[in-house]
């Protein structure tokens, strides 16, 4: 007799718990994942590593979100590797400037524009969410993605101009 007075009451209670998980789900109570932005990122990499942000760039696949970026001293690179939702650092690794790396690092002395600034004139030119911007050789190069279409804008670091524009397709 106990027995079968235990197994309903058992299914009762799985019913009310499982109605009560699947009511926190749909109502939103789970806390939803945001991306950090590019500047909350540097940010960040800037309280690791006092020096110019050479390169951010966001990456994305099922598994993970990350940040990747490239920090510049006067005699050193670092690449730090972030996690693009809570901006723990996950990885740093650092080694000597070599020659390529000395054309990426612009003298204090030459008066360039923000990286905020060659956003801004990129998004002027194509529309979309800023996944890597990289300063090279004096020229922001900035790769934006809205939907399928992927945009590629060069923006000279000094006069703020456009100096090349490309425009594709994601596969």
């Amino acid at each position: 007799m106990k027995k079968m007075i235990m197994i309903p009451a058992l299914v009762i209670t799985l019913g009310v718990g499982v109605a009560i998980g699947s009511t926190t789900l749909l109502s939103g109570n789970a806390q939803e994942k945001k991306v950090l932005s590019m500047q909350e990122i540097e940010k960040k990499a800037l309280a690791v590593v006092d020096g110019t942000v050479a390169k951010i760039e966001f990456d994305q696949n099922q598994f993970s979100s990350i940040y990747e970026v490239e920090v510049h001293t006067d005699t050193e690179e670092y690449d730090l590797k972030f996690d693009a939702y809570s901006g723990k650092l996950l990885k740093q690794k650092k080694e000597p400037l070599d020659g390529d790396d000395w054309d990426d690092h612009i003298p204090a002395t030459t008066k360039i524009i923000t990286k905020e600034q060659a956003i801004k004139t990129a998004q002027t030119k194509a529309n979309g969410k800023v996944t890597k911007i990289k300063l090279d050789d004096g020229v922001y190069e900035i790769e934006l993605k809205d939907g399928q279409n992927e945009y590629e804008v060069d923006v000279d670091a000094v006069s703020g101009s456009i100096i090349d524009f490309e425009q594709g397709y994601d596969d």
